[in-house]
């Protein structure tokens, strides 16, 4: 006799997406303050690996919330493709910058994420900083197997 096997996923219950727990004014405060940490950094020339990926993981953080509760997903699109360009200066000049347009963007994005912060629930935003950190393991995984950046320099 066969037993027969059962592939279940475990389901965990959560109340409905309206009823659930939003983030408090201080946690919204401070994600206002990290994301504009970062803009800062990058636009003042000061940022480093850390802050460059730290812009990446935001950014794929609010497009995943964006997808879920769909809303503002184009101009989300529009931040993936400034850090995708972000990413790749970086990798072809060793440089990390946003170059005029690409600060405006970015500032719009910034508005975009906080209000995409205020509408989320804790659960989906913390799913979806799950799957965003997934993401920027792979790709920082890449982009280390990736032959070092030039460094442009003044000097001769």
């Amino acid at each position: 006799m066969s037993r027969k096997r059962c592939h279940r996923r475990v389901i965990t219950p959560q109340a409905p997406r309206g009823l659930r727990p939003k983030f408090s004014r201080a946690v919204l405060t401070t994600i206002g303050l990290a994301h504009m940490e970062n803009l800062d950094e990058i636009a003042r020339g000061r940022a480093d690996e850390q802050t460059l990926w730290h812009l990446v993981e935001s950014v794929f953080t609010w497009h995943r919330v964006a997808q879920v509760l769909a809303l503002g997903e184009p101009e989300m699109m529009a931040q993936l493709d400034l850090a995708t360009r972000v990413v790749e200066r970086y990798r072809d000049r060793g440089v990390i910058a946003f170059t005029g347009v690409e600060y405006q963007v970015a500032k719009l994005g910034i508005q975009v994420m906080d209000a995409l912060a205020e509408q989320v629930d804790e659960p989906t935003a913390k799913a979806a900083a799950v799957w965003s950190s997934t993401q920027l393991g792979k790709l920082v995984a890449q982009e280390r197997g990736r032959p070092p950046a030039r460094r442009i320099s003044g000097h001769a």
